[in-house]
């Protein structure tokens, strides 16, 4: 079982970082707007400075995220995928739309195991052809 390494209370999201990846869990309401990649820059920097990772979206609450958002995501050089998790067809069929908004590697799944185990494999896999 992987269990965080960091939790980061933001005004907008809770954050865990894991070896491999971070889980964010965006606040009821909330629309992410590109500004909202500063304090994720950060955390990336802060625990993985010179490291790959993958990001997961955990969507436990409602909110909206301008697709501006994804553009800028995408431009963090050592994130090299991100995994939207979300039940239901609509917001499944919301976030694989939004998916053509991100340049990198995109998966949406159903639940959270399986996307943890999805970006790790992703980081690893990653790391293997690069040697």
């Amino acid at each position: 079982m992987m269990f965080p390494i960091h939790y980061h209370d933001l005004k907008f999201a809770e954050v865990y970082v894991f070896e491999t990846f971070i889980i964010s869990q965006v606040r009821e309401g909330v629309v992410l707007q590109p500004e909202n990649n500063v304090e994720l820059r950060k955390i990336i920097s802060a625990h993985f400075a010179g490291e790959k990772l993958v990001y997961i979206a955990n969507r436990a609450h409602a909110y909206n995220v301008s697709p501006l958002t994804y553009i800028e995501t995408s431009k963090i050089d050592n994130l090299i995928g991100m995994c939207i998790v979300t039940d239901g067809n609509l917001s499944q069929q919301t976030a694989t739309f939004e998916s053509k908004f991100y340049s990198k590697s995109f998966k949406v799944s159903s639940n959270l195991m399986e996307a943890m185990i999805w970006a790790d494999k992703q980081v690893r896999g990653y790391e293997k052809t690069e040697k």
